[in-house]
């Protein structure tokens, strides 16, 4: 389904608007909309007033953005905001694979923890460098790559292939921090990723390409930053292949092991995968007025929300 899409923002909220397939308004409320965003409720109004006008003067949102967009469309393999419900299936993963990834990114921050015990990821032990760096380093890239390889990319060999992805989700707004620091450390791995430099552009992947060319003369690249970037970069493509739910929301292990170093999150993207709902009513007169904060009032439509499945496109 093709149609405009409105972004209004207040704060740190979003409203994204739409006009559904039934001429019902719909209007989704997005909490966290600058570092986590999430779809935290959902409102249906009938057609009688324009979409602009409820948000601009009854919301009193500001509309940033409109746009003609395809929404209820999710790509094979990729998640991304509001693709919450039933994640096995929509993202078409087995449980037996995903706690096998789960204990690949575990044991890359298990052996970032025992580097952080005998070095401050300070501005100075930040450029610390040693052979067990190094052998992080390898193992981190050397993990990615083979996440990568899964999406088919091209050829499929190297970061010129594996940057296609960049056509079905937004990298650069994935922000990672180190959890219990003062000044924790943040970066964004995939920032400057570019197709003129696919390599060159990702420091930290080049800083490994060129000590595995000739480790004696850039030994001094295997860096503790070198190797949180790398990291970072397999725990933003495990949120990308899982969802960010895997991450956080159970209580095991893994997940304690992942609250108590890094903190993962989309800072200011509207990278969204925009669900199409309508609302269906059980009788005509299921119509009853909605009171605005500022007093204003419109029609809304009540009833079962349902969720109209997404189509889901294969990546090329």
């Amino acid at each position: 389904m093709k149609t405009d899409v409105y972004f209004a923002r207040r704060g740190n909220s979003l409203i994204i608007a739409y006009l559904n397939e039934k001429q019902q308004e719909v209007f989704l409320f997005i909490s966290g909309c600058t570092y986590s965003p999430f779809l935290r409720d959902k409102l249906f109004l009938s057609n009688e007033i324009s979409i602009e006008k409820v948000l601009n003067e009854f919301f009193e949102y500001k509309i940033v953005e409109k746009n003609k967009l395809e929404i209820g469309i999710k790509y094979k393999h990729i998640w991304k905001p509001f693709l919450q419900d039933d994640l096995n299936t929509e993202l078409d993963f087995t449980v037996p694979e995903l706690y096998r990834s789960r204990r690949d990114l575990g044991i890359l921050i298990q052996k970032l923890q025992d580097v952080l015990l005998y070095v401050e990821p300070s501005k100075e032990g930040l450029q610390a460098y040693s052979h067990k760096m190094r052998e992080l380093l390898f193992l981190a890239c050397s993990d990615l790559e083979s996440i990568f390889k899964k999406y088919n990319f091209k050829k499929n060999e190297r970061m010129s292939d594996y940057i296609e992805i960049l056509q079905y989700v937004d990298l650069t707004k994935y922000k990672i921090s180190l959890v219990g620091y003062d000044n924790p450390y943040k970066c964004c791995p995939f920032e400057h990723w570019n197709k003129e430099s696919p390599s060159q552009s990702l420091p930290w992947y080049y800083a490994y390409n060129e000590i595995k060319h000739n480790r004696e003369q850039n030994f001094q690249l295997a860096t503790l930053e070198n190797c949180i970037n790398a990291i970072a970069a397999n725990l933003i493509m495990f949120a990308v292949r899982y969802s960010a739910k895997f991450l956080y929301y159970d209580s095991d292990a893994f997940t304690n092991i992942i609250r108590s170093s890094l903190d993962i999150r989309i800072e200011y993207s509207q990278d969204f995968y925009i669900p199409v709902l309508e609302c269906k009513q059980a009788t005509p007169e299921d119509c009853v007025c909605f009171s605005f904060e500022n007093g204003k009032q419109a029609t809304q439509i009540l009833g079962r929300p349902t969720l109209i499945p997404f189509k889901e496109r294969k990546i090329k």
